[in-house]
């Protein structure tokens, strides 16, 4: 621990991750000692040795440092003997984590196998829950619990005979009954399904434990994630964390969603060990983890997180196109202003706003269509063009640098002011004074070297000094990789909105030639945080040796034939395994029944079941239009 002057006070600065114990898996570690370990997932039948090897291999080359295989049933867990013989035939020493679901025997007989053995809380001893309102009285319960215990307790013996760890995974969307009947589905219930089994290893004296929980929803699992650490303080508990954001999908949607999810919680020094669940070729998650480990962890700035309320569960979103010179046609389109249908008679084509237009646009551009804006938007400009500004917009508002606007003396025209933050030192009395007299002032947030933990910082002494204006975040880097760069915003300001503490974000991607990029990345980081909706939100699981269809292919479909039903959330899941309860929040799911069938979900309701997949989309789509929710 050491300290770090800002703001003219002290903060705590911890230059290290969560504390926790080691837990031996094979020849490696996973701890807070040790770095943050990458891992990804077989998807293929575990019954098919060499598949399994030759993809275990892919993973590992490209740098995985644990490879996880399903083991449905008994006869798969006895198959991974032969998988973990070839790959130690060919000289491959990474650690095997079996995956088992609903099956205690499978778990007992893979811990003689693999180094490692996941089982779930919600389906390891507990029946696959219905979702339906059941009444436990307390003996009965109990009677459940001391259940768990036994079959636990078995499966523990096991692991410590053969040597081998145990990851306790909880996932939201597989969360039983029993828990259900007196939590909910919530991530309290997340968090005491885990306690139940740490219970009984710290009973049981078994310390090679990991845990996971883990949703769809990155905001679910964070909270789950922030309470279970304080609930194993309480309890004197200091097992290591795997991250991971379930579901997650394909693509840049996948990458930020899981960049938002688990890069908030590395960046508050939680997280031992992480993987990127895409609906991708598994060991193409392995880059995308690494660099999303690399950006988190290249931080030396660690506070203790001062309690901040959330209060904005709506944000703006300020597009940053300073480098046009011109706002013309072409422009106002890429970001989604049309003409519209009624012209101004003075003016001529005014425009309007789709769906994803920004509500506020900062430009240097001055000229006649800032005329044609809707009254809605509000156009941002530098201060010492204001004046011209309101030549062609009177509800344009001034940036000022926060040492200026300290020395105006008197209000600047307009309904507000924008008050850019660049220096930690300027946020002190004299601009709390000046803010005080400016109610309607909005604050921006632009350090120099931004992080999630300095932005924190500054509204931690915003809070402090009694500044309740409205605060936008923006940040400015001069980046030419897109990659490493969405991942970077979506990992340091993704967790903002997850705490809805900030009233807007705004991006200046410098390095990107794509003057609509920071827009559309603000808008997949707000969509992946939960708190706006810009296009069908897309949910679907990596898979795994449980899934009996290509799933790849059917994401693809799916999204073909519904990206344009922007109101919509749809969920494509390789089995029952996390649904319906993961895609509990879904409008409609596609999940995979058997081979070549598909079940229709309409939320958690199933209404159609076993659906060729070849027909299946057009089922789906029929569904969606019967129930009012399809739009040409």
């Amino acid at each position: 621990m050491s300290s770090f002057s800002i703001f003219n006070f002290q903060f705590s600065i911890i230059m290290k991750r969560r504390s926790t114990k080691q837990v031996k898996i094979g020849e490696i570690y996973i701890g807070s000692e040790y770095p943050v370990l990458v891992q990804s997932m077989l998807n293929t039948n575990t019954m098919n040795t060499e598949a399994c090897v030759e993809q275990a291999i892919r993973i590992i080359e490209a740098g995985g440092k644990l490879v996880r295989i399903t083991a449905p049933g008994v006869k798969e867990a006895r198959n991974l003997e032969n998988i973990h013989a070839e790959l130690r035939r060919r000289g491959y020493t990474t650690p095997l984590s079996a995956d088992i679901h609903f099956n205690p025997e499978a778990a007992i007989e893979a811990a003689r196998h693999v180094e490692k053995v996941r089982i779930n809380p919600g389906n390891f001893v507990d029946k696959r829950a219905t979702f339906k309102t059941l009444t436990y009285t307390d003996e009965e319960y109990a009677a459940e619990l001391e259940r768990l215990r036994e079959k636990f307790t078995a499966f523990l013996d096991v692991c410590r005979e053969y040597g081998t760890a145990v990851r306790i995974g909880t996932n939201h969307g597989s969360l039983s009954d029993r828990i259900m009947s007196r939590y909910g589905n919530t991530p309290a219930g997340m968090v005491e399904a885990t306690m139940e089994y740490l219970r009984v290893c710290r009973d049981e004296k078994f310390d090679d434990v990991v845990i996971s929980l883990k949703s769809s929803d990155c905001r679910v699992m964070v909270e789950a994630v922030r309470l279970l650490v304080k609930e194993m303080e309480k309890e004197g508990m200091d097992y290591p964390l795997h991250l991971g954001v379930t579901e997650a999908g394909e693509g840049e949607d996948g990458r930020i969603r899981s960049a938002v999810g688990i890069g908030t919680l590395l960046n508050e020094g939680l997280g031992d060990t992480i993987r990127v669940s895409l609906t991708e070729e598994p060991e193409q998650e392995i880059p995308v983890a690494n660099l999303l480990n690399e950006i988190c962890c290249l931080q030396d700035l660690k506070t203790e997180p001062m309690h901040l309320e959330g209060r904005y569960s709506h944000p703006v979103i300020v597009a940053d196109i300073s480098k046009v010179e011109c706002l013309d046609e072409a422009v106002m389109a890429g970001l989604d202003f049309h003409v519209a249908t009624e012209n101004d008679p003075v003016y001529g084509d005014m425009l309007q706003g789709g769906m994803r237009a920004p509500e506020m646009i900062y430009t240097e551009a001055l000229g006649p269509e800032l005329t044609k804006l809707p009254d809605s938007v509000t156009v941002v400009v530098p201060f010492d063009s204001l004046d011209i500004a309101h030549v062609y917009n009177r509800k344009a508002v001034a940036l000022i640098d926060a040492k200026d606007f300290v020395r105006l003396s008197k209000p600047v025209e307009g309904d507000s002011i924008f008050v850019e933050v660049r220096d930690g030192e300027m946020i002190n009395t004299e601009l709390a004074g000046k803010l005080e007299r400016e109610k309607n002032a909005i604050v921006v947030l632009n350090p120099e070297s931004p992080s999630s933990a300095l932005y924190r910082l500054y509204l931690g002494e915003l809070k402090r000094l009694g500044i309740m204006n409205r605060v936008i975040v923006r940040a400015t880097l001069d980046e030419s990789d897109s990659n490493r760069l969405s991942l970077w915003m979506a990992a340091h300001l993704g967790g903002l909105f997850l705490d809805r503490l900030v009233y807007g974000l705004w991006l200046s991607c410098l390095g990107i030639p794509d003057m609509f990029y920071g827009v559309h990345l603000s808008q997949d980081i707000l969509q992946s945080a939960g708190v706006r909706r810009y296009k069908t939100e897309f949910i679907s699981c990596p898979g795994c040796g449980r899934t009996l269809y290509n799933l790849q292919e059917s994401v693809a479909k799916v999204k073909k034939a519904f990206a344009h039903l922007s109101r919509l959330k749809i969920a494509v899941m390789g089995c029952i395994v996390n649904g319906p309860g993961e895609m509990g929040d879904a409008d409609y799911g596609y999940v995979g029944a058997g081979n070549g069938k598909v079940n229709l979900f309409r939320g958690k309701e199933m209404v159609r079941v076993a659906v060729p997949e070849e027909e299946a989309i057009e089922a789906l789509k029929q569904l969606i239009k019967e129930n009012g929710d399809w739009n040409d």
